[in-house]
């Protein structure tokens, strides 16, 4: 075998190994992207205003819809809207393929199980007053995929177990 052959092969196989590296990169970009999108939309649940609305869901006195209805004033509509939304939010992520469910799991499993069982009853009841089926349903559909997770790891879900 000539020495033109040999290095010709060579700078074949250096091209092969540059391109499978770039791809390599590339995904691993990829990847942490996602996460950065991720982290920065997890930002506003330790702001101010959204750390207030969550602490005022997980305070308030209404066990059900009916008593939200009845009792809630603008404050409490503005808490457990910005609550539930930035919930649904992170369940779009995850649907999307943005957000990992094992990301979401580690920065937020905890306060979703809270939310979700504060906003529960409300959730149902606007979703049978407003005839909106879908409403929060990410939210939702994160809470289960999250209580899967961690039923597949066996740790137990935080919190009360849902009714």
């Amino acid at each position: 075998m000539d020495i033109v052959a040999v290095l010709s092969s060579l700078g074949s196989l250096a091209l092969l190994g540059w391109i499978v590296i770039a791809v390599i990169q590339l995904r691993l970009q990829y990847v942490q992207r996602r996460e950065e999108i991720v982290l920065r939309l997890y930002q506003p649940l330790l702001s101010e205003p959204l750390a207030r609305a969550y602490w005022r869901v997980q305070t308030w006195p209404y066990p059900d819809h009916a008593s939200f209805r009845a009792g809630a004033d603008v404050e409490d509509w503005v808490a457990f809207d910005q609550v539930a939304t930035f919930y649904e939010t992170m369940g779009v992520l995850h649907h999307r393929g943005v957000a990992s469910l094992s990301l979401l799991d580690e920065l937020l499993s905890e306060s979703i199980f809270e939310a979700w069982d504060r906003c529960r009853p409300i959730v149902i009841g606007e979703r049978e007053r407003s005839r909106t089926p879908q409403k929060y349903a990410a939210f939702e559909r994160l809470v289960g995929l999250l209580e899967g997770h961690l039923a597949s790891r066996g740790v137990a879900r935080p919190g009360p177990t849902p009714s």
